[in-house]
């Protein structure tokens, strides 16, 4: 929230009308070099929206914010507006405004990475499909497709909507579908769209394509094990995962956790323990408490979930595991 306390004294009164007036000019002027200059109502609705910004009033802000972009096609009216409609999560206005912002400086990341960003949270999937196409084939003929799928990847893996998102990535990577990191990237959001046969189905594909695709040894070993199937060949993977990247703190939670579904539960222990004490993420407390909780030192998974649970409350695999067991979440609170 945006709000300042104001001495109601005419000399502050003044300096400030001053201090936002000429803010405000050197805003246009700053995208306005080759431009005829601001008009002089624009100019003063931008001193409105400001004042209505120090009175907390950011709704009016937007709105004129929001009308001057509109009209000017100004890129700091739009990026302003852009802001200000997140912040307080008007996503409908921060669209139009981040459309014009776009539009304005078609060469601006921040500005594509903001509209697609509320294209996705909009549910406006058609459009951003389109755009999605259209930068894949630039990064096609720049050659930097690994990247362009990385980071649409992240984009789309944020999304509320686990189909919209697979739904999303499918399409746009439709030509490129085995490539190594489409391949691993799909694979992860079939498994979060509750499709594991898919992803298991992909990720045998991707490890005959690419034996030493860390990800995907560690990913395909890890869901064996969590399902409690084909222990040995999860076991083989995993291992093989562990010979490339013997520090990665998720390879050795993996190992833990199928030591733990084979019944060795020292060696889950150690492996576990080392995996916390590197990153201990609430899927790792997860495991490790359950582990601790199953050698009878119930104190010490409870402390151990605790850990977890104040870094990530909402933790499906932690919340799973502790209900399960049947820990109350009083308990995991009790350290906060």
């Amino acid at each position: 929230m945006i709000s300042k306390h104001i001495t109601q004294t005419k000399a502050f009164v003044i300096g400030l009308l001053s201090f936002c007036y000429i803010n405000t000019f050197w805003m246009f002027k700053a995208h306005a070099d080759d431009s005829p200059d601001v008009a002089p109502e624009i100019i003063f609705q931008i001193l409105a929206s400001e004042i209505a910004l120090i009175s907390g009033n950011i709704a009016s802000a937007i709105v004129t914010y929001l009308d001057v972009a509109s009209k000017t096609g100004d890129i700091g009216a739009a990026k302003r507006a852009t802001e200000l409609a997140l912040a307080v999560r008007d996503h409908d206005s921060a669209l139009k405004a981040a459309e014009i912002w776009q539009n304005n400086d078609s060469g601006d990341v921040d500005a594509s990475e903001a509209l697609k960003a509320l294209y996705l949270i909009t549910g406006k999937n058609k459009e951003l499909i389109d755009r999605l196409v259209i930068e894949r084939e630039t990064s096609r003929k720049n050659k930097t497709l690994y990247n362009f799928y990385n980071e649409m990847n992240i984009l789309v893996s944020k999304s509320s909507n686990a189909s919209n998102a697979l739904d999303i990535f499918e399409k746009v990577s439709y030509k490129d579908r085995y490539r190594p990191e489409v391949m691993y990237s799909r694979a992860m959001l079939y498994y979060r769209n509750g499709n594991k046969e898919k992803m298991e189905d992909i990720l045998r594909n991707l490890v005959k394509k690419k034996p030493d695709h860390v990800q995907a040894l560690n990913a395909l070993g890890y869901s064996m094990a969590d399902a409690n199937k084909n222990l040995t060949e999860a076991f083989d993977l995993i291992k093989a995962a562990l010979t490339f990247s013997p520090q990665d703190p998720h390879i050795i939670d993996s190992m833990g956790w199928v030591y733990f579904r084979l019944g060795q539960l020292e060696m889950a222990e150690e492996w576990l323990e080392k995996a916390y004490i590197q990153q201990p993420d609430a899927e790792i407390s997860a495991h490790y408490g359950e582990v601790l909780w199953n050698l009878s030192r119930k104190k010490d998974a409870i402390q151990v979930w605790q850990t977890g649970f104040n870094k990530e409350p909402t933790n499906a695999i932690l919340l799973e595991t502790v209900d399960r067991l049947k820990v109350s979440i009083d308990k995991l609170q009790d350290n906060n």
